[in-house]
Order: structure tokens, then sequence, then C-alpha cells
């Protein structure tokens, strides 16, 4: 896996995380947003966030597994898209006067589930190669 992927998409997180971030800090009650909606929105953020740091992270220590993480970077990509957009699409959607369906809501904890699949396979992994 090339550590140039980990990089990007790693700062690209980071970046939309802190400008997400300071949207819903500074934005999101000036437009009648209610404070649940808007802690569920720093939730999405800091999801952003954490996630990037940790593509950060792998994009540091990649060359030192003895194993592919093509699929993992993968499930965490799209996790995080999933769990953070679903949550932002719910916040900001009903305040854009677009009507929520069903489908969105579902989608978060898919995404969430995603997640764990992906850092929990590269934990699993790691450990099945690990030597003391």
């Amino acid at each position: 896996m090339n550590d140039k992927k980990f990089i990007l998409v790693g700062l690209l997180f980071i970046v939309l995380g802190i400008i997400l971030g300071a949207m819903g800090a500074h934005y999101l009650e000036t437009i009648g947003i209610e404070e649940g909606r808007i802690e569920s929105f720093a939730t999405g953020t800091s999801y952003l966030i954490y996630n990037g740091l940790g593509a950060l992270g792998l994009a540091g220590i990649v060359h030192k597994f003895d194993f592919e993480i093509g699929y993992q970077f993968n499930a965490i990509l799209i996790g995080t898209i999933l769990f953070s957009g679903s949550i932002f699409a719910l916040v900001l959607l009903p305040a854009a006067g677009v009507e929520i369906n069903k489908f969105i809501g579902p989608i978060t904890p898919i995404g969430g589930l995603i997640l764990i699949f992906g850092w929990l396979t590269l934990f699993i992994k790691y450990l099945r190669t690990y030597k003391s």
C-alpha cells in the first residue's frame, strides 16, 4: 500500500474536520440547528480528525508491516465517509429544507461498523505477524 494515499486521506480528513468543526461551533446555531444536532455534528467532525490522524500514523509505519493493508485502508476510508458524511447530512439537509428519507439514518452505524472492521482487522493482522 502506498503511504502517499494514507497521507493524502489523512490530511484531507483533518482539513475537512477543522473546517466543518469551525462551522459547527460558529455557524450552525445561527441557522437554528438545535444543540443535540450540533453535538452530533461535532461527533462527525471528531471522527474525521481521529481517522485522519490514524491515517497519517499508518503512513509513518506502513513500511514496517509484513502484510498488505489495502482492504483495511479502504474500510477506514469508506467507513469514515459513510459515518461522518451521514451525520453531516442528517444535520444539514433538514436545515436546507431537504426532507430526510429513512435511508440516511442507518448509514451512520453501517459506516461505524465498517470503520471498526478496518481498524480491528488491521490489529488482528498485526497480532498474527507480531514477533516479540
